[in-house]
């Protein structure tokens, strides 16, 4: 078990997520909105239209949840080893404004499964990590404490089960 500062709240406190991914003219934007939802479970997608480097049309899809229980769910969805891997990259992943990215590989999640991806073919997330003061350190810090809580509740649970 790790000691944190007095300071660090054991639970942590995301304001919100927001998803983000595209639907290029190949693929189908219903079935991309399925795996925005299935990641996000926010009820409402906005749809924009943009254009590709080449004229090519694309569809922005984008969603935000701001409810603790849905980004709680977010997090327990990811198996251990995603969540090391957070916790190994944090530093990467954190930037000045306490902004928290990760991302999900899209067509995992139209499988209905949640797995970290690096590349273009994700749904981008960005989360607010709320900390006082609010601070980068204090941020990561707060980050910290949240994965360890989940790695151990992960752990507790593969042994289980």
């Amino acid at each position: 078990m790790i000691n944190y500062p007095a300071h660090i709240s054991s639970i942590m406190d995301i304001a919100n997520l927001a998803f983000r991914t595209f639907a290029h003219a190949t693929e189908d934007p219903d079935r991309v909105e399925k795996a925005l939802r299935f990641v996000s479970g926010a009820e409402e997608v906005k749809r924009s239209n943009s254009t590709g480097y080449h004229g090519n049309p694309i569809i922005v899809l984008e969603s935000r949840v701001t409810d603790s229980k849905s980004i709680k769910t977010l997090f327990r969805s990811l198996d251990r080893e995603d969540l090391e891997n957070l916790l190994d990259t944090l530093d990467r992943r954190l930037d000045e404004e306490s902004f928290f990215f990760l991302r999900l590989d899209k067509q995992e999640a139209y499988q209905e499964r949640f797995r970290m991806a690096e590349g273009e073919d994700v749904i981008a997330i960005r989360g607010k990590v709320k900390s006082y003061p609010q601070t980068r350190e204090n941020a990561m810090e707060a980050m910290r404490k949240f994965l360890g809580d989940e790695i151990e509740r992960a752990a507790r649970l593969e042994q289980k089960g």
